[in-house]
């Protein structure tokens, strides 16, 4: 195996992963709600939420400090590696592209839009860019959310899909399907975050250079560009449309034809493997630098201990070492009813454990769900899990 071949496996490795994980975390969200929404570790949740953290010292709603650390990171990463972002670690991006190569290997062949067209569609992400950043602005929320197509990615099979998230369904929809017959299509023209960082990336160090000496014209990173950009006619790769993913390089024939290099008179050759390991050393620091310092949250804070916090979770995570305190706590069940179920005559009974009481865990259970069940209730969508609506 070549090392282009192996520098793309790990490209695809790394996407991967961090699309499962993105799925995982958007999934726990679903099923509980002291786990973060999808946009807690969204870069564009951070720069639709940065001037109100300027200018009041408050994040908009929905965004966490993640979002914010993400932004700045990606940010850091353009003024490196340009577009970066977009080609190795957008998990977005990656979903249209894996569309994108199911697509070729059905229909043998991409359709595009004529040059012109292309040309001025592309410039709808910037509109939409500023729209929502001034929607943003005005409403104090996060504006993009309803029509945001990974958004509706993270509430698939939820119940309030098409009552909060329809027109980002329908975005999420088209983009796959016009994905599966031309590369990234929601990234050429849509995305704001790729509007963003392509005005970043104009100023960034890394571009990738053509040796026209060496070039057979074979017109192959033509043709394996995801956002089309004609790689053989250029000396140097200035667009801001590039997203730096190395796959003009990695499939060129000739050695030596197309690289990085950096800026000045006397370019140096940056490897392709530098852009794409100093791209995911970037954020895996800042990610863990973040998260050492509790800046950077995985899960809420709720201040409780273990053994009560994982009773959000439902009742079927009650245990023996729980007492009827953190049953109230969490379920809350008024303290009447145990007095009556349990025939308790102490204050101090209710700070037992259920071992301690000989209650058994699954009685407990049994009562929880009954008594909801009552009130119409399901105790884990109650707890914010599920897909009950509402602040998703």
């Amino acid at each position: 195996m070549n090392k282009s071949r192996t520098l793309k496996i790990f490209r695809w490795i790394i996407l991967l992963s961090i699309l499962v994980l993105t799925t995982v975390l958007g999934r726990l969200h679903q099923i509980i709600k002291i786990y973060p929404s999808i946009d807690a570790f969204c870069p564009f949740g951070g720069l639709e939420s940065a001037w109100a953290l300027l200018r009041y010292q408050v994040l908009l709603k929905r965004v966490a400090l993640s979002s914010v650390i993400l932004l700045f990171t990606t940010i850091g990463t353009a003024l490196v590696f340009r577009r970066s972002f977009c080609g190795n670690i957008c998990p977005l991006g990656f979903l249209q592209e894996l569309f994108g190569i199911a697509g070729r290997k059905v229909i043998k062949r991409r359709f595009n839009l004529p040059v012109k067209i292309d040309n001025i569609l592309r410039y709808l992400k910037y509109p939409v860019l500023i729209l929502f950043l001034g929607l943003a602005w005005n409403t104090m929320d996060m504006a993009i959310r309803p029509y945001d197509p990974w958004v509706a990615f993270h509430h698939l099979g939820s119940e309030d899909l098409f009552s909060n998230s329809l027109a980002g369904f329908i975005i999420l929809v088209l983009s796959l399907i016009l994905g599966f017959f031309s590369d990234r299509p929601f990234c050429k023209y849509l995305c704001p975050m790729g509007g963003f960082l392509g005005i970043v990336s104009k100023v960034g160090i890394t571009k990738i250079k053509r040796e026209s000496s060496s070039c057979i014209d074979c017109k192959l990173c033509d043709k394996v560009c995801p956002v089309n950009i004609e790689v053989s006619a250029k000396e140097l790769v200035t667009s801001a449309e590039c997203l730096t993913c190395s796959e003009c390089i990695n499939s060129c024939p000739v050695n030596n034809t197309l690289f990085y290099v950096t800026p000045g008179k006397k370019r140096k050759r940056i490897p392709v493997v530098a852009v794409l390991f100093g791209t995911l050393a970037i954020f895996a620091i800042s990610v863990t630098i973040t998260t050492v310092t509790k800046k950077f949250l995985w899960k809420a804070d709720t201040g409780l201990e273990q053994k009560v916090e994982r009773l959000y979770w439902g009742p079927q995570r009650i245990k023996g070492d729980n007492t009827l305190v953190d049953i109230i706590q969490v379920y809350k069940i008024h303290p009447t009813y145990f007095v009556n179920e349990f025939n308790l005559t102490l204050e101090e009974e209710f700070y037992k454990t259920l071992n301690e009481l000989n209650i058994e865990p699954s009685k407990m259970e049994k009562i929880v769900n009954q008594l909801y069940e009552e009130a119409g209730l399901e105790p884990r969508k109650l707890l914010g899990g599920g897909s009950c609506g509402g602040d998703h």
